[in-house]
């Protein structure tokens, strides 16, 4: 069973993750008219947690209705899987990076696996390291290693644990100790004669937090022990309201953050402090707050007194189910590589060119979305063959 609304969350943020990395290289104006730009709630934060919900969903049914060594089974299938997917796209980037100079081209976004050709892509087959835009998947690979344990534990009464253990590796990565770590590895490897960077960009200590959350909650949801409707009575409009003047402070600080709003040594103090790569508490408290505006706008908000409320649940609701954005959510991890694909082909193509005119970048911005649905066009064809294939054999 699918939740056409899950897909198109999961589809909405990876349709803005392509335009939030295509722009880095398009400076389209469309591109700077999205969510990335007020409050620290970007696609990432909620593609991992909506990933941790659905994978709880679907494997906490299979854990309770067939047992632990089909739930173990169906989700080492699935890493199986995202590891294929992901290795594949680090063997492409290596033979790019050793056959473009050939012809006289050097991809800058592969200077490092074209530096340390068989070191680093070593290291990032075994998730260690990798390059850039590449750190959601083996991140996601090291959550997925690690579910059976969780769905488990929650099985067996100790969720407790499972969430202060979260917290606790959260604080951990605060602290920078993870990100030290990693500076004796390269020490070695450069004495070695083979400088490259350890690190995926995304702290797993810190950015499980988001995952275990989605997994609470989907272990809820398939327990029927996840109660919305809770949501509906009229206290929780005031919260809603609280959330929303949060939200907006949080997306005012943000917009002077980063738009250049009060001193140079203002902004140094802030993003000092800031790190995206550990989940800053901003970061985990912005995600919070949208959490709630959202899911209370689609679950409360249609019956709401207030009619603009009613109207904005609704059209929450309506957006979040349109199939532009299931499409994309039900074939996540192909649109996911797709993108990475597609983003390094643009980064290519810039490298060396004059700023495009703010038209031309437009039209090319927009024209970068259309293969992500071809992509899952394409799959929805290769798994109805094989489909038919299974049918024929049976």
């Amino acid at each position: 069973m699918r939740f056409a609304i899950l897909d198109g969350f999961r589809g909405f943020f990876l349709l803005f993750m392509m335009i939030a990395h295509a722009n880095a290289y398009l400076n389209a104006p469309l591109g700077r008219f999205n969510h990335h730009y007020f409050g620290w709630v970007e696609d990432a934060q909620g593609f991992v947690f909506i990933s941790g919900l659905v994978v709880a969903l679907v494997y906490s049914r299979r854990l309770l209705r067939k047992g632990e060594a089909a739930m173990r089974e169906g989700i080492g299938a699935r890493i199986r899987k995202i590891y294929t997917y992901h290795a594949a796209l680090i063997l492409l980037f290596l033979a790019c990076a050793l056959l473009l100079p050939l012809i006289g081209i050097q991809a800058n976004i592969l200077r490092q696996q074209a530096a340390e050709p068989f070191v680093f892509t070593l290291a990032s087959l075994f998730l260690m390291t990798g390059t850039m835009h590449m750190g959601i998947l083996p991140m996601y690979l090291f959550f997925m290693i690690a579910t059976p344990a969780v769905l488990v534990m929650f099985k067996t009464g100790r969720a407790p644990v499972v969430l202060a253990g979260s917290i606790a590796l959260w604080l951990l990565a605060q602290t920078g100790w993870p990100d030290l770590m990693q500076l004796p590895v390269e020490a070695a490897a450069a004495a070695a004669g083979h400088p490259f960077n350890i690190g995926i960009y995304f702290n797993i200590f810190g950015w499980q937090a988001l995952f275990v959350a989605g997994l609470w909650i989907g272990w809820l949801a398939a327990n029927r022990r996840l109660d919305l409707n809770r949501l509906k009575a009229p206290e929780m409009q005031q919260v809603f309201w609280i959330a929303l003047a949060a939200f907006l402070i949080l997306g005012v600080f943000d917009v002077m953050a980063y738009t250049g709003w009060g001193s140079e040594g203002w902004r140094r103090m802030v993003f000092a402090s800031i790190d995206r790569g550990n989940l800053h508490v901003i970061y985990v408290v912005a995600f919070a707050v949208n959490l709630y505006l959202v899911t209370w706008l689609v679950v409360a908000g249609p019956a709401s007194d207030w009619r603009g409320l009613a109207l904005v649940g609704r059209f929450v609701g309506w957006l979040f189910t349109r199939n532009a954005l299931v499409t994309l959510g039900q074939h996540s991890l192909q649109i996911f590589v797709a993108h990475i694909v597609l983003v390094y082909a643009l980064s290519l193509w810039a490298q060396d060119r004059e700023p495009l005119a703010p038209m031309a970048a437009n039209l090319l911005l927009l024209g970068s979305i259309a293969p992500l649905y071809a992509v899952a066009w394409l799959h929805d064809r290769v798994k109805e063959r094989r489909a038919l294939a299974a049918e024929a054999r049976a």
